[in-house]
């Protein structure tokens, strides 16, 4: 990708609970501006876009720059999307934005090429460009945060796969008779190893002696993953407990997918990783322990570096690569 100091680009990312945008300088990863506002999507999608063209506009005279500079916009946004016709199909964490066309939307407010991909593929190209990846050739990036969520970076690329499906890392099976998932298979990764699967194993084993009671206020179907991390700071046995459980889990998906991509990285980030210190050396012990390929010791386990800022950075990277695709 050719670059000049002139290189504008604005990153946008949305979630369930918050949208951000930033405009990025592309020749040396520079956040000019960054801004995040409240979601809403129970609002509905007329007042999401909206808010969402404001965002855009209030980060982009915020970094002083003129809006011919900028090129593109990029838009990470959380799944289920259609990324050939750029809608939003997520009825669960954006209830009301179902099929909302969010590309049509914002190229004719801005009349700026704008691409849409999920946000885990834009966190990993944001790590793999800036971050923790920076440097490696193949790289896989895992959120684990309340489900399981992934990106590849093959040959230096973000690989996307056939119809852009590529990377749904937290839906390849464990256990065929296991847990039903709601993508309709059984025994998901993240059925396992999410927040949400650590959150009821908490709820499940929790007792009025433990520091999760307490955290709680006697209310175990109240516990969080959050939660567990808090706990396990203060040397809760069965938090601590919990935790080594989700590094073998964890492990035990890694290694499949070292047999599958033999990876130089694997990149792991998402709230629940937070409390990494507790967490990451089961993860490196169950892998080393699972090692079919000789030379898998190489492969390092590690995690992010850019935390909130990943996916608008990676949002923005991937459009001025779409952008030069198409000169």
């Amino acid at each position: 990708m050719s670059v000049s100091k002139s290189r504008l680009a604005v990153g946008v990312d949305i979630g369930g609970t918050n949208m951000s945008a930033i405009v990025l300088r592309v020749a040396d990863g520079a956040i000019l501006a960054r801004k995040t506002i409240e979601t809403r999507a129970a609002k509905g999608p007329d007042d999401g876009i909206r808010r969402l063209i404001e965002l855009i506009e209030h980060v982009v005279a915020d970094a002083d720059v003129r809006w011919q500079a900028i090129e593109g916009i990029g838009v990470g946004c959380s799944g289920p999307l259609d990324l050939e016709r750029g809608l939003i199909q997520n009825p669960f964490t954006l209830p009301t934005w179902d099929d909302l066309p969010i590309v049509d939307h914002l190229k004719s407010a801005f009349n700026k090429p704008t691409l849409l991909l999920n946000d885990a593929q834009a966190a990993a190209l944001g790590e793999h460009q800036l971050g923790a990846g920076r440097g490696t050739r193949d790289m896989v990036y895992i959120t684990v945060s309340t489900g399981i969520g992934g990106g590849l970076i093959l040959n230096g690329q973000l690989y996307r796969g056939y119809q852009f499906m590529a990377g749904e890392i937290g839906h390849h099976s464990l256990n065929f008779e296991g847990p039903a998932c709601y993508c309709g298979r059984r025994g998901c990764w993240e059925m396992y190893a999410s927040g949400t699967a650590v959150a009821k194993i908490a709820q499940a084993r929790t007792t009025p002696e433990s520091q999760l009671w307490r955290l709680a206020h006697g209310q175990p179907e109240a516990i969080t993953a959050r939660m567990i991390g808090q706990a396990a700071q203060n040397g809760d046995p069965l938090s601590l407990a919990i935790f080594r459980e989700l590094g073998m889990l964890l492990g035990v998906g890694i290694s499949n997918l070292i047999n599958i991509v033999a990876p130089e990285i694997f990149v792991l980030s998402g709230g629940v990783m937070q409390s990494h210190a507790f967490i990451l050396p089961s993860i490196i012990e169950t892998v080393w322990q699972q090692k079919y390929a000789a030379g898998t010791e190489h492969i390092r386990i590690v995690t992010g570096q850019l935390g909130l800022n990943a996916g608008v950075i990676g949002a923005a990277y991937a459009v001025m690569r779409f952008i030069d695709e198409l000169l």
